[in-house]
């Protein structure tokens, strides 16, 4: 069986144009979640953190998820 891999879609905060919007991304390979964050317009910074298990990465990812949408972060469109 090959590596368990899903990426989420790209969620945005901020106005268009006034230079502070702010991009957030991630993706599960695995066992580890790699996150993207960042100003738009540039290719921000990525952090990576390992788990014991895809189900335990999994479900980190979707809280992180959950906690950006509460902040404010919508789909890009």
């Amino acid at each position: 069986m090959g590596v368990i891999f899903r990426k989420t879609g790209r969620l945005i905060q901020g106005e268009p144009g006034n230079g502070s919007q702010k991009f957030w991304n991630a993706e599960v390979k695995g066992n580890s979640v790699t996150i993207q964050f960042g100003k738009v317009g540039t290719t921000g910074t990525k952090a990576c953190r390992e788990f014991t298990s895809y189900e335990a990465a999994e479900t980190f990812l979707a809280q992180r998820v959950r906690k950006k949408l509460e902040e404010g972060y919508k789909p890009e469109i």
